[in-house]
């Protein structure tokens, strides 16, 4: 065991008893909180490997009575679960078919240096997350892709190259697609709570107010500390590579197959608030196809390739916000953020301390649920002060996507479940994102909103 894991083995068994001198809890809510800081040390630090900690809690939850069993395994049944099946069985279809070294041959051969490849995965991460809704999805085409690329120039896990592809690619789609109405789950569950308050928030209002610097000013920001930490001692050529030379002249038919149906999913997932098809069934209708016995281009049997371990780590994480929820630990600490709130009489102090006081729950909870929670209570104080909503909500909106750590947010859990990056890389620049945007980003928009007289 590393250092790193002992202090995190010891963190891990001491800052959880802090949740028991808190007042006005239950036992139920100080468990509950006990376990998630307990975990969430366990993830960061790994003393123990991340699924083993997740079917500890999974087992912890029923047994000391904070979870019925029922509720506790729910995830398991939740179409989010699924869809990240459905795109982990998909990838398969990219890495195990020349496919994924056709598209690198590809990527290669289009550009000279390796800024410039550097540069065009921050731009493919943002295209993605303009046109497929799902961040999980996302991730899970594109790192196959970054993946086939690094061993074409014969890179290894947790070298700055790898980190900066892998970061640059995942960073790019996550952060930027805060930005893009569709593009984020928080965005989507904080649009219903408003249309059941019969609020409309239009996709073109959402980018119009946060794309330029929320979206894509972080997107360039993004670039510049991916480019700056993670600078290679040398950075790699991009001709004569050996690791290309294997892949057919032609598409092999299985490669045209995986193609078509890749084609239809992401059209399929692109149009999804047109033709109202949730994206998990879309992703089912794929693996259903790519899987077709005789038709199918993969056999049935490579789905014992599908990384199982991390589908329970993330029902682990929709269970921990299940549990502070059920135990109205979400209560107690709304209780106290709402106060704060009302106290303040400047609108853009407000808009700002809401952004930065949902980071807190950004740790605790799922960021989707945060949405959840937050975003009726931002609506009535909006009403109470006599303020336009909308401002406010978009705040909550981007303090929503500002995750530190890779299990606040699936697609970063996903991209870690590869190993080509390590959890130190992962935390580093997602601190550093995060600081960029609270301390420089935040100030920004407001100011942007200033100008175009938004507020």
């Amino acid at each position: 065991m590393t250092q790193s894991q002992k202090l995190g083995l010891c963190l891990g068994l001491i800052l959880p008893l802090f949740a028991f001198v808190l007042p006005d809890l239950n036992l139920s809510s100080q468990l509950a909180l006990a376990l998630a800081v307990f975990t969430i040390i366990c993830w960061t630090f790994e003393p123990v490997p991340i699924p083993y900690t997740a079917i500890l809690i999974l087992t912890l939850y029923p047994l000391l009575n904070i979870l019925p069993f029922e509720a506790t395994f729910k995830a398991f049944s939740g179409k989010a679960l699924w869809l990240v099946f459905s795109g982990m069985a998909l990838s398969l279809g990219i890495t195990e078919t020349p496919l994924g070294a056709r598209i690198s041959r590809l990527i290669l051969g289009r550009v000279h240096t390796y800024q410039q490849l550097l540069f065009g995965l921050h731009l493919l991460g943002l295209i993605m997350a303009l046109l497929i809704p799902s961040g999980v999805v996302r991730v899970l085409i594109l790192m196959p892709m970054v993946i086939s690329l690094l061993k074409s120039l014969g890179e290894k896990p947790n070298s700055k190259i790898s980190a900066a592809f892998v970061l640059a690619t995942v960073c790019s789609t996550y952060y930027g697609g805060v930005g893009i109405l569709t593009a984020s789950v928080p965005n989507l569950v904080l649009l219903g709570v408003l249309e059941s308050r019969d609020i409309t928030l239009y996709w073109s209002q959402w980018a119009y107010y946060l794309f330029p610097v929320i979206g894509l000013l972080r997107v360039g920001a993004i670039y510049l500390l991916i480019r700056i930490i993670f600078r290679p001692s040398q950075e790699p050529s991009l001709s004569q590579l050996p690791a290309l030379a294997d892949v057919p002249k032609h598409l092999t038919t299985a490669e045209k197959k995986v193609l078509s149906v890749l084609f239809v999913g992401i059209l399929l997932w692109a149009t999804d608030v047109v033709h109202g098809t949730h994206p998990v069934f879309i992703g089912l209708g794929i693996v259903l196809f790519i899987y077709l016995p005789t038709w199918g281009p993969l056999q049935f049997d490579l789905l014992k390739k599908v990384n199982f371990p991390l589908l329970i780590y993330i029902a682990a994480t929709f269970t921990i916000g299940y549990a502070l929820e059920h135990t109205g630990l979400n209560t107690y600490l709304t209780a106290f953020v709402t106060p704060v709130l009302r106290s303040i009489s400047s609108p853009i102090t407000l808009m700002g301390a809401i952004t930065y006081l949902a980071i807190p729950f950004d740790f605790l909870m799922d960021t989707a649920v945060v949405a959840g929670v937050l975003t009726p209570i931002v609506v009535d104080l909006a009403a109470a002060l006599n303020l336009p909503s909308l401002p406010l909500e978009l705040s909550l909106g981007i303090g929503a996507g500002i995750v530190s750590i890779p299990y606040q947010g699936a697609p970063f859990v996903v991209a870690y479940s590869f190993r080509q990056v390590s959890m130190g890389q992962f935390i580093l620049i997602m601190m550093l994102i995060s600081l960029v945007t609270l301390t420089l980003l935040v100030p920004l928009n407001l100011l942007y909103w200033h100008l175009i007289g938004f507020v």
